[in-house]
């Protein structure tokens, strides 16, 4: 028997863990995680309508989890790094995570035009 794909993402929005606190402290990969999570519930609540709408609506609905693991991404991909060698390495790690979440929410939707 196949779930409804509204029922499916509320019940794993369920299994998320409570909202990100400013002072909580998450490894890398509990960041990873927690922003998959929410890209997988807010791609359910997304407009159907355009993958561009639906990518606009869930960065949004993300925005704490998306600067978290922005950073931490950044710091990694810069680390021990100065000058034009760290901004460009900082301007390919937001390219690169910007381009997964584009990706995430593409296949969490179904939808392929932009």
């Amino acid at each position: 028997m196949r779930l409804p794909r509204s029922i499916m993402c509320a019940a794993l929005a369920g299994l998320l863990p409570v909202p990100v606190q400013a002072q909580e402290v998450l490894s890398a990969d509990q960041a990873e995680m927690r922003l998959r999570g929410c890209l997988l519930a807010g791609a359910a609540q997304a407009p159907g309508t355009s993958l561009r709408e639906a990518v606009i609506a869930t960065r949004a609905f993300c925005s704490p989890q998306i600067r978290r693991v922005q950073k931490t991404r950044v710091d990694a991909a810069t680390a021990g790094m100065s000058g034009a060698a760290a901004d460009e390495a900082e301007r390919r790690a937001i390219i690169d995570l910007n381009d997964e979440i584009a990706r995430a929410i593409a296949n969490f939707t179904g939808l392929t035009t932009y």
